[in-house]
């Protein structure tokens, strides 16, 4: 078969550049060229054949003569062309924005979701773009942002260089800055919802159409998951498979095989590629096209190119975090990428039985939400409150709901008909920020979740610690002072007594009422019974005395819980979640300095990192779905 070089698609926005032009030898008529779709068999800009095919025949038009094998089996599960590949000169920033998932566009816009990942081939100093937010907030809060003109007070702006990568999920908010030239390999879709654009004017003299109400219902408010694991690929999902090579007047070599076609994409440099009879000179921004079968393929020259296929079908597996409150579903990749999620209340006071039913209600609709069925997944994982028999799928006991003995994973797997396995929700969350999170990387990994109590996951050779009976650890319920504050567990003086946002809150209270001028009672209004966990660190922050010694007192309490920790189970990192680890360095740097002269061996012996925990609410979930 034919090496295809195509000529692409040509983009005129007002954001756009000319080094398309000067420096990918993109021909274009027009002053500003913004985007080339230089794979491309979507409607809306199809790429078309300049040589080793028919000249000016489209893609699509070639594809459809050629049949399916030139496409390769692993697209025969995808109703069209699956992805599209552009070239992007940001001179401009670009519209904060979010794309849908499959599901979503399918219902509403009759075509494919978008995700995407972004190379980046050349950036000016100081360029950036937008990847997330800082921190999760409300439709509320995200709407008010937009309003007062303040959203870049949230967005998440992170420095570029040459070569950096990003993984785009659907749902992500995300902008490209300006100065910024990508390549952009997509899933085939252009569906775009705009939330913010500085303002600008469209063509039409009017300001370009905003998207907002649609932007929420799709978009994740909430930090960027950082954690993908592609397998030594620069990026890897359902649709796409990508890689960059590098030939320094040297040769590397290639075979596409029966599965996929392959894309080249030179983003540097020049030389030639040779396949069976056919050979291709390349430059700077051209593309080719090999279809499926073309078998052993070199390429010579001293250029970097971006490789792009089809992988084959990927196996899912179900995370549920099982909550008091709510029921948190998210199907998970293979890369741990949560492509559909759903959420739905407990209602723990029912029975055990309706919770279950409950259960699989919410796997379903984080199912519909994915696009998928349960056919696409093979195992199910679930993080639940309480004592956890994870060898029979018992929950033992659990105050959150009153159980005792209940066959959860029996249960489950009765109605979804896959196998389940179950842990103790803490240890799911302390497993996810190992697999893919803050500790990703480590092997052994303790967690502690500062919240309404002390919870803890512990992570010993990439597994959860279940301890020589069920239950695992409670290292919320170690001892930490004789006869001390009475705990929820009955005892006293124990960690969580000492450690919790409960107890953080209490020695507040007590302060502002001691001292009824501190910014304690100030800021709460001069009503102590409001104090949150918030507060203390704010006042604290000011400067405020009696604030300064509650936090001080709490941050002391939580050191020699973290340095028992690391006495007993010498892991590689402590890992704070819970409401209270948001006040991210403010906490942790007087902990590491605690830690170092209380742990033992002191500054000698081995001392792990002390970081705050990553994904939030995904934790439990993509936790869950790792449990084995």
């Amino acid at each position: 078969m034919a090496i295809l070089k195509l000529s692409p698609a040509c983009k005129s926005y007002l954001w756009g550049g000319s080094k398309l032009k000067k420096e990918f030898h993109k021909s274009f008529s027009g002053s500003v060229l913004a985007e080339t779709w230089e794979l491309s068999c979507h409607p809306d800009g199809p790429s078309t054949i300049v040589s080793g095919g028919t000249e000016g025949q489209t893609l699509r038009e070639y594809l459809a003569e050629a049949g399916p094998q030139a496409l390769g089996t692993n697209c025969a599960r995808f109703e069209d062309f699956p992805i599209l590949i552009k070239l992007i000169d940001a001179s401009k920033a670009l519209s904060v924005q979010v794309h849908p998932n499959n599901a979503y566009a399918k219902k509403k816009e009759n075509q494919y979701g978008k995700t995407e990942m972004w190379y980046v081939i050349d950036c000016e100093p100081g360029a950036f773009l937008y990847y997330g937010l800082k921190k999760t907030v409300s439709k509320e809060e995200f709407r008010q942002h937009i309003e007062n003109n303040t959203l870049d007070e949230i967005l998440n702006a992170v420095p570029v260089h040459k070569g950096d990568t990003f993984f785009i999920a659907a749902g992500t908010i995300h902008a490209i800055g300006k100065g910024i030239v990508i390549a952009e390999i997509q899933q085939n879709s252009n569906v775009t919802y705009r939330v913010y654009d500085y303002g600008r004017i469209g063509a039409d003299g009017k300001p370009r159409d905003l998207h907002v109400d649609k932007a929420l219902e799709v978009a994740h408010l909430e930090p960027p998951h950082m954690g993908y694991s592609f397998g030594g690929h620069l990026a890897q999902c359902d649709c796409f498979t990508v890689d960059r090579f590098s030939v320094q007047y040297g040769t590397v070599q290639g075979i596409v095989g029966m599965d996929s076609f392959q894309s080249l994409l030179i983003v540097d440099g020049d030389g030639e590629v040779c396949c069976g009879d056919d050979r291709q000179a390349v430059q700077k921004g051209d593309c080719l096209f090999l279809p499926a079968g073309s078998g052993m393929y070199t390429v010579t020259g001293s250029l970097t190119m971006l490789r792009t296929l089809i992988p084959p079908k990927p196996v899912y597996r179900i995370g549920i975090d099982l909550g008091g409150t709510a029921i948190k579903v998210g199907i998970i990749d293979p890369n741990n990428c949560i492509v559909g999620r759903c959420q739905l209340p407990t209602e723990a006071d029912k029975p055990w039985q309706t919770v279950v039913s409950n259960m699989v209600r919410t796997v379903e609709g984080a199912l519909a939400d994915a696009d998928l069925s349960l056919s696409d997944c093979d195992v199910v994982g679930v993080g639940s409150p309480g004592t956890i028999d994870a060898e029979t799928g018992t929950v033992v006991y659990s105050n959150n709901f009153g159980w005792r003995d209940v066959p959860l994973a029996d249960a489950l797997h009765e109605k979804l008909g896959l196998p389940v396995h179950i842990s103790n929700d803490a240890s799911c969350a302390a497993l996810g920020e190992v697999v893919a999170g803050a500790a990703k990387g480590c092997r052994n990994a303790v967690l502690l979740t500062l919240g309404t109590g002390v919870g803890s996951g512990i992570i010993l050779g990439g597994r959860i610690f279940e301890g020589g009976g069920p239950g695992g650890a409670e290292l919320g319920h170690t001892m930490l002072r004789q006869n001390g504050e009475l705990c929820t567990c009955g005892r006293h003086g124990c960690l969580e007594a000492y450690a919790s946002a409960t107890a953080l809150i209490r020695e507040a209270k007590r302060a502002a009422q001691k001292n009824p001028k501190s910014k304690l009672m100030l800021l709460s209004g001069g009503r102590p019974e409001t104090i949150n966990g918030l507060i203390p660190f704010e006042a604290a922050k000011q400067k405020d005395k009696a604030a300064c010694d509650v936090v001080e007192r709490y941050i002391d309490d939580l050191a020699d819980g973290i340095v028992d920790a690391i006495n007993l189970f010498r892991p590689q990192m402590v890992l704070l979640g819970g409401g209270i680890s948001k006040q991210g360095e403010y906490l942790t740097k007087p902990l590491r300095e605690k830690v170092a002269h209380r742990v033992f061996g002191g500054e000698q012996s081995y001392l792990p990192e002390i970081r705050c925990a990553e994904l939030e609410n995904d934790a439990g979930m993509i936790g869950a779905a790792n449990i084995s």
